[in-house]
């Protein structure tokens, strides 16, 4: 071996273009990369991580689908797009609305959201909140009034739910007033002739369905959620009793789901497809959960089962609309 050492002028240079740690410095990245980490940083990237854009996507996925529903696809194409699209703008402007009413318990919990990372203020948050506020609201006045007061009353369920009763029994009420709200909605926008009976049914599957994905959708956040000024009734509850109770819950609004179409007139065969899903993911995330409850099968439980109950709804729209 050679007893040489290399001068200091050998080493290599991290400024040259090469970091100690092998990796690339800024200058060196591809113009993609640079772009990506320039759009994290940019107020636009703040904008669309406060308004929840993916949740809002999937809420315009079934109000569009409900809308066919209810409408058995007899419909101008355009009805469900319409119906969609005030949803989404409006559910977009709640979820920058919550940051907003969140800011203060956020700053102490989620130093990661928007506001408290100083990436977004408060007054830019509500300022925005307002264009997509404006275009769903003249969306539905332009279609349908009461179609907009429809759409108006879901964001107020929305806003009670993170102004004032997050942490009671209440706050679950406003997601049921939601699942009502949303196929309602749809059967309003399209004009649907569903009978008294099958209306009166509707909105208990739909209290029922939406407390159920309200609590499906929370409980993998329910160590996360301890915390002062995010606790809900699951909290009350504790973590095993919230989990049979929502699971009560989604069996309630299934069983109501197939008695009613025996009971006031309907086609059973359409809901078959998602009641049987729903039967058999849930006795696989119970089993799962039996031996073990985790954050991991919660949240595999959540994605499994609270995108499929809107389905339900969907279904049992056409097949009382076609009773």
């Amino acid at each position: 071996m050679s007893d040489t050492q290399p001068k200091p002028s050998d080493q290599p240079d991290p400024s040259d273009g090469e970091q100690a740690n092998g990796a690339a410095p800024l200058e060196a990245q591809s113009r993609w990369t640079r772009w990506l980490l320039r759009m994290n940083r940019s107020r636009f990237s703040a904008w669309m991580e406060a308004a929840r854009p993916v949740f809002g996507l999937w809420l315009f996925v079934v109000a569009a689908v409900m809308v066919v529903g209810a409408a058995r696809g007899a419909m101008e194409w355009s009805a469900p797009i319409v119906y969609a699209s005030m949803v989404q703008m409006l559910a977009w402007s709640v979820g920058l609305l919550n940051d907003v009413f969140d800011v203060k318990i956020d700053s102490e919990t989620r130093l990661m959201r928007p506001l408290p990372a100083n990436r977004l203020t408060v007054k830019g948050a509500a300022i925005t909140a307002v264009i997509p506020f404006a275009i769903g609201t003249a969306i539905g006045f332009g279609n349908d009034w009461r179609v907009a007061v429809i759409g108006l009353a879901m964001v107020a369920a929305s806003m009670l739910y993170s102004y004032a009763w997050r942490g009671s029994v209440l706050g679950i009420a406003c997601f049921a007033l939601i699942g009502v709200l949303l196929p309602a909605g749809a059967v309003e926008h399209t004009g649907a002739s569903l009978s008294t009976a099958h209306l009166l049914w509707l909105v208990a599957i739909g209290a029922l369905s939406g407390a159920a994905a309200y609590m499906i959708y929370k409980l993998p956040y329910y160590e996360y959620d301890d915390q002062d000024g995010y606790r809900s009734v699951l909290h009350w509850l504790g973590i095993e009793t919230a989990i049979a109770m929502s699971w009560a819950v989604l069996a309630a609004a299934l069983a109501l789901a197939a008695a009613s179409l025996n009971l006031s007139g309907g086609n059973l065969f359409w809901i078959l497809g998602p009641l049987l899903y729903l039967i058999g993911a849930g006795l696989f995330c119970i089993w799962l959960l039996m031996h073990r409850i985790n954050y991991e099968f919660l949240l595999l439980q959540r994605w499994l089962i609270v995108p499929f109950i809107p389905l339900v709804i969907v279904c049992w729209l056409a097949a009382a609309a076609g009773a």
